[in-house]
């Protein structure tokens, strides 16, 4: 990236209730830079900029960010759209054979409302995979995000992903709807399967003493899913790896520590990665 004035965008996150974000426990933390407004979509206090908020656009990617395999957009649908097409061009200027990456939207919550679904049907046209998380997708479609008892809106969510896919069924490419539903793990749909998708499960779903601070699970998530799916091209698959690795999000507070063995191997919080990922694999697949 090329060098930019001010610090590293920091901001604050208010949670409540099943470690949604809310107003009864602050955390400050570093955040990507990227566009996000100041509430959450039930309108509480859940987040706000600490410092002035730094804008990436295509022209702040080096030649070697510029090359990778795959992008997070955090944006508006538009703009979403813009983020697209302008990576687009400068990869096709300065590495033409290079073969088009995956991109993943998450989608902004303030703009998570039914005025801005058919932009949100606009811009996926454009995407590989959208992740709202289930209140985002709930808010986005008119519904309710939660059960009465409390629970996450599952069927809803399931049919809110069909009426995305649905929308790029003819597509030249394969949509995946992922829909992050935290402690509920995730639900995924993809636009040329016929058959409704899976739940996956959050790693910590039967151990959830081990979640000491979700900040940042979703941001882990999506990371870990990027790298499954450009090494497997399976999004069930690619989700087991976002699973893992928001796991291992937020078993503290602040970052992961990442260590080295002697003989290589990389662990995180003193846990070898791919042994977990093996372990929740086979338990799952």
């Amino acid at each position: 990236m090329r060098k930019r004035d001010g610090l590293t965008t920091r901001g604050w996150n208010g949670y409540g209730a099943n470690e949604h974000r809310g107003k009864s426990r602050v955390v400050v933390t570093s955040r990507i830079i990227r566009d996000i407004p100041s509430h959450d979509v039930d309108g509480s206090a859940a987040f706000r900029y600490l410092t002035p908020k730094l804008r990436l656009t295509a022209e702040d990617l080096t030649p070697e960010l510029l090359s990778s395999r795959s992008f997070h957009l955090i944006s508006s649908p538009m703009r979403c759209i813009e983020l697209v097409n302008g990576i687009l061009e400068r990869r096709a200027k300065s590495s033409p054979n290079l073969s088009r990456p995956i991109f993943i939207w998450e989608p902004v919550p303030d703009l998570c409302i039914e005025s801005e679904l058919d932009n949100t049907y606009e811009a996926i046209k454009h995407l590989d995979v959208i992740s709202p998380n289930h209140a985002e997708l709930a808010s986005l479609f008119g519904i309710e995000a939660t059960t009465a008892s409390g629970d996450v809106n599952r069927s809803g969510v399931e049919e809110c992903s069909r009426k995305l896919v649905s929308a790029v069924s003819s597509s030249e490419r394969e949509l995946h709807v992922v829909v992050r539903s935290g402690k509920d793990g995730c639900y995924i749909r993809s636009s040329r399967s016929h058959s409704d998708g899976p739940w996956i499960p959050a790693y910590h779903a039967d151990n959830p003493v081990k979640v000491v601070d979700p900040t940042g699970g979703g941001n882990g998530f999506l990371g870990g899913f990027a790298i499954g799916l450009v090494k497997t091209f399976d999004p069930i698959q690619a989700a087991v790896w976002g699973s893992v690795s928001a796991s291992l999000c937020i078993e503290q507070v602040g970052m992961p520590v990442i260590e080295r063995s002697a003989d290589g191997r990389e662990t995180w919080n003193g846990v070898d990665v791919q042994k977990r990922l093996v372990q929740f694999s086979r338990q799952l697949l």
